[in-house]
């Protein structure tokens, strides 16, 4: 069954129905669902679909010029000598009706033949603007994509017609491959495997959170056992050097400066290292909210649930594991630990939430930014954070967001409250937003009865919402 990805989908099929010519670049990370949503995209449709392999262009070109014959019905035809003249063949056959022609893995053919990329330059410009190809080149390698393909050094640069980076779900749609859980369940399992479909597709309905997490990151024959290191050498060139600094970071380390001591790498350097994992989805750079970019207080920390899962309980424990011992490393290190960890994660799934209700315009403003805010408190000197901060002009949201088993009471509001005076800013209208998975004390819900500007949201309205 396919499962999200219905925009994506349903923009593809409009530029598909346009009836010309398309060249269109679709990249993102391993097992994100690339080559499942351009197979749901061709069905129905006349199409020719290539994965390319790691082998030389010869064997390349005669396993592509068997499929392009077999769509055609051609037979005892010898195999394509150049990648030009097998999609020139394909364009003469399509000068008046479309075709889409995928090419997977495009980069295993570039790294072989990196004239490709001039080539395909070249049939742009000259003839296949002129036909009715849909042609989408998808590729996994994500610094290749970016850099010699999308990027303005690239001779493919100017004649794309389109692009996607397709990123991990969010906790809403990864929801839906989790409908045998309970709501606290499913948002466990989201922490734990994120938003990639195919980690998604390896959960068993009919086993627990404690089994699903013990079989596929606990026993050194599960799926994701050593699936970030499998990742990191396959998107890296020093693969050791890039765990290093998942790992600093998985201990504690924020800073840049305090990343590039744990890992003994001077700090320009590291900062190479922590931007490509940033690029890749892996790590994200935060800064408190309304700072500028590049502000002094930049903290960064693993924004893949799966590398952060499996940072934590993991890696630190190898030696517990291969000899086998899941079930103490369940018991000792991950129940008692679940529900710090998921704080974090509750606080992405609250902002997603808000980020959803903004766009249906659902909230008392259409906000224009939202992020965290750390800072000082003058007044005691001690350290402040506020979960959620959006904003638009003078009007601001304040978010407090709650993974506990008990009700928060009143004291909550008043806390958020008092680190909002710390924020500093002079707001023309505040709402207070409280998050919670367990619902909420009387108090409360009786304070939001009669103020307006106190929004209470529980996990029932961030799974229906």
């Amino acid at each position: 069954m396919f499962l999200g990805r219905e925009h994506e989908l349903s923009e593809f099929d409009r530029l598909y129905q346009q009836n010309r010519f398309h060249l269109f670049v679709l990249y993102g990370r391993r097992r994100v669902g690339k080559t499942t949503f351009l197979k749901e995209f061709c069905k129905n449709k006349p199409n020719i679909f290539y994965s390319a392999e790691q082998s030389n262009e010869k064997l390349n070109l005669e396993k592509f010029s068997t499929l392009v014959f077999q769509h055609y019905g051609e037979t005892a035809l010898e195999p394509f000598g150049t990648w030009e003249n097998a999609i020139l063949y394909i364009h003469k056959h399509q000068v008046d009706k479309p075709l889409v022609l995928v090419i997977d893995e495009f980069p295993y053919l570039a790294n072989i033949n990196p004239a490709i990329l001039s080539m395909l330059q070249h049939l742009v410009d000259h003839s296949l603007q002129d036909g009715k190809l849909f042609l989408v080149l998808c590729g996994s390698y994500m610094g290749f994509m970016e850099k010699e393909v999308l990027s303005a050094k690239s001779p493919l640069y100017g004649r794309r017609t389109g692009q996607l980076r397709m990123k991990p779900f969010d906790y809403k749609t990864s929801c839906q491959f989790l409908s045998a859980f309970s709501d606290e369940d499913q948002l466990l399992l989201y922490g734990a495997f994120g938003g990639t479909a195919m980690y998604l597709a390896q959960i068993q309905p009919d086993q627990t959170v404690q089994e699903n997490i013990t079989s596929l990151y606990l026993r050194p024959t599960g799926y994701l056992y050593e699936e970030p290191l499998f990742l990191l050498r396959q998107e890296v060139y020093e693969p050791g050097i890039y765990h290093a600094v998942i790992e600093a970071i998985a201990n504690g380390a924020s800073h840049a400066s305090e990343i590039a001591t744990r890992t003994g790498e001077d700090s320009p350097k590291c900062l190479k290292y922590i931007h490509t994992l940033c690029q890749l989805g892996i790590l994200y750079k935060e800064v408190p909210f309304g700072e500028k970019h590049n502000s002094r207080k930049t903290i960064y920390g693993i924004s893949d649930p799966m590398f952060r899962f499996w940072y934590r309980y993991v890696a630190p424990n190898r030696t517990l594991l291969e000899t086998d011992a899941p079930d103490i490393v369940w018991k000792r290190r991950i129940q008692p630990d679940l529900t710090n960890y998921m704080g974090h994660v509750f606080e992405r799934i609250c902002q997603d939430y808000l980020l959803r209700e903004n766009s249906a315009g659902n909230l008392p403003f259409l906000f224009s930014s939202i992020g965290r805010w750390w800072g000082t408190d003058p007044r005691t000197h001690t350290q402040v954070e506020i979960d959620l901060v959006a904003q638009d002009g003078t009007s601001y949201i304040f978010g407090e967001c709650k993974w506990r088993n008990e009700k928060p009471g009143y004291k909550i509001l008043q806390e958020l409250q008092n680190k909002a005076a710390v924020f500093g800013r002079k707001p023309r209208e505040i709402w207070y937003v409280l998050f919670s998975k367990s619902g909420f004390s009387d108090a409360l819900l009786d304070a939001s009865l009669k103020d307006p500007h106190l929004i209470l949201v529980s996990m029932e309205n961030i799974m229906n919402g």
